[in-house]
């Protein structure tokens, strides 16, 4: 849970870490919070459509998320609760 705000280019915090430095579960957390951050109701945003949130989640693999978890998400796209 440490490193869930790490960023795949190194980008992140709270240590800087990058790429396969940065534990799988860590990676794996990273983009599943998302998902639900995006497409949850909080007080300071509306919820994005499940597609939405698949499109910005993409738009950031290599440089936020790891490809290869991102592209495990995406296999699993049509089993994730619509918003």
């Amino acid at each position: 849970v440490r490193h869930h705000h790490e960023w795949f280019d190194g980008t992140g915090y709270p240590d800087g870490i990058a790429g396969s430095e940065i534990p799988l579960e860590s990676r794996i957390i990273a983009v599943a919070e998302t998902f639900d951050a995006l497409t949850s109701d909080h007080s300071y945003q509306q919820p994005v459509s499940k597609a939405e949130a698949i499109s910005r989640i993409e738009a950031s693999t290599g440089v936020q998320f790891d490809p290869q978890v991102v592209n495990a998400f995406l296999e699993i796209r049509d089993e994730l609760p619509a918003s």
